[in-house]
């Protein structure tokens, strides 16, 4: 019963010794900006996206318009910021006065 767990656990040990053994170049964890950019790069290629879909990127909102005309790239139209149009100046909506103060 327990050669099912172990068996597994020693596996990935041993491969675990072996690439510190093997002088592999251990890689640093990517910093803020960059984990932000690669979860980007994930959910506009997704292959779950419908259109219409809204995607949330480091880069701002966009819509998923759906495979561009090559079959491999995707299309996507930008989308204005939903907050960014809420605390305009003059909008009877805004949650924020001009001065950056919330409204009461």
């Amino acid at each position: 019963m327990w050669k099912p767990l172990v068996v597994p656990a020693a596996l990935m040990l041993s491969a675990t010794a072996f690439a510190q053994e093997s002088g592999r170049i251990r890689r640093s964890p990517p910093s803020a900006a960059e984990a932000a950019r690669i979860a980007s790069d994930m959910a506009m290629n997704d292959t779950l996206l419908q259109k219409g879909d809204i995607v949330v990127t480091d880069r701002g909102f966009f819509v998923f318009r759906g495979p561009a005309p090559d079959g491999v790239t995707n299309e996507f139209a930008r989308v204005p910021d939903p907050a960014v149009q809420a605390n305009q100046p003059g909008n009877p909506t805004a949650k924020y006065r001009s001065d950056g103060r919330r409204q009461n």
